[in-house]
């Protein structure tokens, strides 16, 4: 049933025909009714008060209803308040364009009382039902806005110290495609000489993916946290198995995260890493030359339980740079669904100079460049470390 409080307006420049209509609408239960003679003072009443309905002649001197109707879709006023235009115009020309302007619906003069009755309380249900709608959409957008803002809480800021004596700089990004993301990124020390790095990337998109990466980013936290936690990641496959026995049980909806964990030994230069179908990271060299870090320690986490995964190494001179990515980076495409791709992501971190500047932002511009304004094809995470050279310790 329509709200018998909703507040309407009759717009009729002859009185006779607004005293009708108002003493119609007071036998439907409405008290909330005000009128206007013109166009000009319908739309200054609209402008004062919240109307839930207007009951609006055409002919009428000053501004006839058709410059009433262009005037609210012009501030998209129409788009909320519905518009009911009641007229002596018996053609269809006038009924195609007031409803081409916005209006709800078009009763002829005379009107019938049975069928004006039906379209106000139609009309006022459906816009009660818009309005419900509309404060729903509201208050959950404020509800992902809000786990945006928690969820980028989580990347840790740009770190420039030293861990055992090793000049060290991380820095890191993550730039959901929508409110909230599947993809985590994160970096902490263990013990004295390790510092850890986490990238991963939830196989789906939104909020269902969220809880996964926030449920995996709690994991790797809770396993530094241990008192065993230097052993473990010492050998960075138990701790990855761990996590992946963790999300593969109970596992209903099928998810899994493609994952990278890399422990580096800071006073040796020691990596090692596991990567859990994830994108190989890029190492670049002091000397510019970018190469792969493609060993491969498993599938990705969340599949099956027990899998055995397996560790890779590297070692790391001061002045070498680690980059890590999400595939938001290489699988961005263009217009033309052309791929910004592996290749030509290294050939930018290649050309990067050897400054203590963070590139990532300058990779987030020129995959966005690359998608010439199309909407972001998925979330981007990346983790950026840097061994500095031994003149640049802090």
């Amino acid at each position: 049933m329509a709200d018998p409080n909703a507040a309407i307006l009759v717009v009729d420049d002859v009185a006779e025909n607004r005293d009708l209509l108002i003493r119609r609408l007071k036998r439907y239960g409405f008290s909330r009714i005000d009128e206007a003679a013109n166009g000009h003072e319908a739309l200054a009443a609209i402008a004062k008060t919240p109307y839930d309905l207007v009951l609006l002649d055409i002919m009428m001197p000053e501004l006839d209803g058709f410059g009433v109707l262009d005037a609210l879709r012009a501030d998209g006023t129409i788009h909320d308040l519905p518009v009911i235009v009641v007229s002596a115009l018996n053609e269809i020309d006038p009924v195609v364009r007031c409803i081409e302007l916005g209006a709800d619906d078009f009763i002829f003069k005379p009107f019938n009382p049975t069928l004006l009755r039906a379209r106000v309380m139609t009309t006022l249900e459906k816009k009660a039902l818009r309005d419900r709608t509309r404060d729903e959409l509201r208050r959950k957008q404020l509800e992902l806005n809000e786990a945006r803002t928690l969820q980028l809480a989580l990347v840790p800021p740009p770190f420039e110290g030293e861990v055992a004596g090793r000049a060290i700089a991380i820095d890191a990004l993550l730039e959901p495609a929508k409110e909230v993301g599947g993809d985590l990124v994160d970096y902490f020390t263990v013990g004295e000489d390790l510092m850890v790095l986490v990238i991963g990337d939830v196989s789906d998109k939104g909020a269902a993916a969220a809880l996964m990466m926030a449920r995996t980013h709690a994991m790797c936290r809770s396993l530094a946290s241990r008192p065993d936690a230097p052993a473990l990641f010492g050998d960075p496959a138990r701790a990855v198995s761990m996590v992946n026995d963790a999300l593969a049980r109970g596992n209903a909806g099928c998810m899994f995260v493609t994952f990278l964990l890399a422990v580096l030994h800071a006073p040796s230069g020691q990596l090692a890493y596991v990567r859990a179908g994830h994108v190989a990271p890029f190492l670049r060299g002091a000397d510019g030359e970018v190469t792969r870090l493609n060993g491969f320690g498993g599938p990705a986490l969340g599949i099956m339980e027990e899998f055995p995964y397996r560790s890779a190494s590297a070692t790391l001179a001061p002045g070498d740079r680690l980059l890590v990515v999400t595939d938001g980076f290489t699988e961005a495409q263009n217009a033309g669904e052309t791929l910004y791709g592996e290749e030509r992501l290294s050939a930018l971190f290649a050309a990067l100079g050897a400054e203590k500047a963070s590139p990532l932002h300058r990779l987030v511009r020129d995959v966005r460049a690359f998608e010439e304004g199309l909407p972001a094809f998925d979330d981007m995470a990346a983790i950026l470390l840097t061994l500095m050279p031994d003149t640049d310790k802090p």
